[in-house]
């Protein structure tokens, strides 16, 4: 079993491959779909499949895959996942794990080994629970409100570029899950997140069944009212279609709240022309690549109203998620104030237990493999 170090130092390695251009490139954009005041535009791309994997449901329903705290006291900012598997484990940016002493969502797309065991960066999305509801975490049907999302790749970002690791801004995330739950007018007794997804459960089913998926699909771009809000693609559409409705409860829940009342879908032309100038910016960003807490590779990007990243393994796209933000929240990806906001929210988390020891500020643990290559 060889171990690989995956922490990361200062900085980044900038690399010629870690433009938006080479990923725009790839991309081509289906017929445009309205349901509400929502637009989907689904996503294709000549990818040739890529390397193989599967994605955490179909590893944790199988058997194969199990997630849980990383020892009996737990540590907020981790998770362990072990991959007892032959198959590599695909686990998407805010993808939301449920159980155990809090729900949990990751900070990053990691791609876990075969016959591997990884500590994965997460952050906490229930704020009023520390105690056991299961020994193993179960995937949502759900991946983090897009707001949530947005919000945790500007955070991270300015940790992977001061190189503290893919580390969150935990006390944004909680305000963050707060603002959902007041534009939603739901709540939680335990201030989870999730709360806001069952309230919404029959609604967001029939933005499912409005958006369906189409043969081939492998992402999606996604207006609402006419504004772009992001997109997410992955290499193999088998496994897209895995995470689809996933996907679109994600985006669709925005379309539900108070903020956005009244809000009208534009014609499909008029998308189409807007969906065009979003993936003109993300094609004129170029990328700072670091390594993954995982395998491969993940380059970030940030500039022009975009924040976005994008997870490599051997040299081949594996997942980008790409998202609009004003340019103001762009900014505020400082390293020194983000880093403060962490450290203020690691008080307040020690405060009520919750903080694991020396695992609250340290790089992702090691993943150990069977030789499988890292790069």
């Amino acid at each position: 079993m060889t171990t690989i170090d995956q922490k990361t130092g200062p900085g980044g390695e900038r690399s010629p491959g870690a433009t938006g251009a080479r990923l725009t490139g790839l991309l081509k954009l289906g017929e445009v779909q309205s349901f509400g005041p929502v637009n989907v535009i689904p996503l294709r791309a000549d990818t040739g499949g890529g390397p193989w994997y599967v994605t955490l449901s179909e590893a944790t329903e199988a058997g194969q895959c199990r997630v849980a705290e990383v020892d009996e006291g737990g540590s907020v900012p981790d998770l362990r996942v072990d991959n007892k598997g032959e198959t590599r484990v695909l686990v998407l940016d805010g993808e939301e794990l449920r159980g155990a002493k809090q729900n949990r969502v990751l900070n990053t797309t990691i791609l876990v080994g075969k016959q591997s065991s990884l500590v994965v960066p997460v952050s906490c999305t229930e704020q009023g629970r520390w105690s056991y509801e299961s020994r193993e975490f179960i995937a949502a049907e759900y991946v983090a409100e897009r707001k949530v999302r947005a919000g945790l790749r500007v955070s991270v970002d300015a940790s992977v570029r001061s190189g503290r690791g893919h580390r969150s801004d935990q006390g944004m995330v909680w305000d963050e899950v707060s603002a959902l739950h007041a534009d939603q007018a739901t709540n939680s007794p335990t201030g989870a997140m999730r709360g806001a997804f069952e309230s919404r459960s029959a609604d967001l089913q029939d933005y499912v069944d409005g958006l369906p998926l189409v043969d081939g699909q492998q992402g999606l771009l996604v207006l609402l009212g006419g504004a772009v809000l992001g997109l997410d693609f992955l290499s193999i559409p088998e496994k897209y279609a895995r995470v689809h409705a996933k996907l679109v409860r994600s985006y669709a829940l925005g379309a539900l709240g108070a903020e956005t009342a009244g809000a009208t879908a534009p014609a499909p032309a008029d998308a189409l022309e807007r969906a065009r100038e979003f993936l003109g910016r993300v094609a004129g960003l170029n990328g700072e690549r670091f390594k993954s807490p995982g395998l491969g590779w993940d380059a970030r990007f940030t500039g022009s109203g975009v924040v976005g990243s994008l997870l490599t393994y051997r040299d081949r796209p594996i997942h980008a998620a790409f998202f609009a933000v004003d340019d103001g929240a762009a900014r505020r990806d400082d390293a020194g104030a983000a880093q403060g906001r962490i450290a203020g929210a690691r008080v307040r988390a020690r405060a009520h237990g919750r903080w694991g020891g020396s695992r609250a500020s340290g790089s992702p643990q090691p993943d150990r493999t069977h030789g499988e290559e890292s790069r």
